[in-house]
C-alpha cells in the first residue's frame, strides 16, 4: 500500500509540475503577444499634432502634442468620441473649444475607441499636465497599426520636425507684441492665451 501511495504521490507531483510549466509558458506567450515589437514601441506624432503611444500590439493611447497645448490656449470644453466609435487616420479625432475658438484635431491612427479620458472631459485643464498617463484623450484598438505608423513621425525625424515647426511659428508671429518663446528656447506653454483671433486663424491654417 505504501508503495502505491508513493507512486501516486509521484504521479500527482509530476502532473502538477507539468501543469505549472504549461501555465507559465502560456502566460509568457500572452505577454510576448501583447508587447509591441521594438519598431512599433514608443511615441509617434501625426503632422496634425496628435500623438499615439503604442501600449500593446492591439492597444494604443492618443493625445494632443505639446505644440497644440501651447498654441491653442486654455481649453474650456473638450468633445471626445464615445467608446465604440471607429475613427480613421486623417479624420476627426476630437474637438477643443475656447470661446469662439475651436479646433477639430486629426486622428493619428485608425481604430475603435475603447476608452475615453473622463477626467479631461470634466476638467480640460488636466490636458496641460505633461504626464501622458494623465493627459491622454483616447485608448484605441488599432485597425492597421503597422501600416499607419509609417505615416507618422518618431525619433530623430520627429525632433527635426518639431524644431522646424517652432521656427515656422516664430516667423509667423515675428511682429507679435509678446514673446513667443520662453527661457530655454521652448514655445511658451500659455502662448495661445495671448493670440488674437487673426493670429490664431493663421496658426490653425498653417499647422492644423
Amino acid at each position: 500500500m505504501s508503495v502505491m501511495l508513493g507512486l501516486l504521490f509521484i504521479a500527482i507531483a509530476i502532473g502538477v509540475g507539468a501543469w505549472v510549466r504549461r501555465k507559465r509558458s502560456r502566460v509568457a506567450q500572452e505577454v510576448a503577444l501583447a508587447k509591441p515589437p521594438p519598431s512599433m514601441a514608443g511615441f509617434f506624432v501625426h503632422p496634425g499634432h496628435a500623438w499615439v503611444e503604442v501600449v500593446e500590439s492591439d492597444l494604443v493611447t492618443l493625445g494632443a502634442d505639446e505644440f497644440t497645448r501651447s498654441v491653442f490656449g486654455s481649453v474650456e470644453k473638450l468633445i471626445l468620441p464615445e467608446p465604440g466609435t471607429v475613427i480613421q487616420q486623417g479624420g476627426k479625432a476630437w474637438e477643443l473649444k475656447r470661446g469662439t475658438r475651436q479646433l477639430a484635431q486629426t486622428s493619428p491612427i485608425s481604430g475603435r475607441v475603447e476608452e475615453v479620458n473622463r477626467d479631461l472631459v470634466e476638467n480640460p485643464q488636466v490636458l496641460y499636465q505633461k504626464d501622458p498617463k494623465k493627459n491622454w484623450m483616447l485608448k484605441v484598438r488599432p485597425i492597421r497599426l503597422k501600416r499607419e505608423l509609417k505615416n507618422l513621425l518618431s525619433g530623430n525625424m520627429l525632433r527635426r520636425w518639431n524644431q522646424s515647426v517652432k521656427e515656422q511659428l516664430v516667423a509667423i508671429l515675428s511682429r507679435a507684441e509678446f514673446p513667443v518663446l520662453q527661457e530655454g528656447g521652448e514655445i511658451k506653454s500659455d502662448l495661445g492665451n495671448e493670440l488674437t483671433a487673426q493670429q490664431w486663424n493663421k496658426i490653425a491654417q498653417e499647422f492644423f
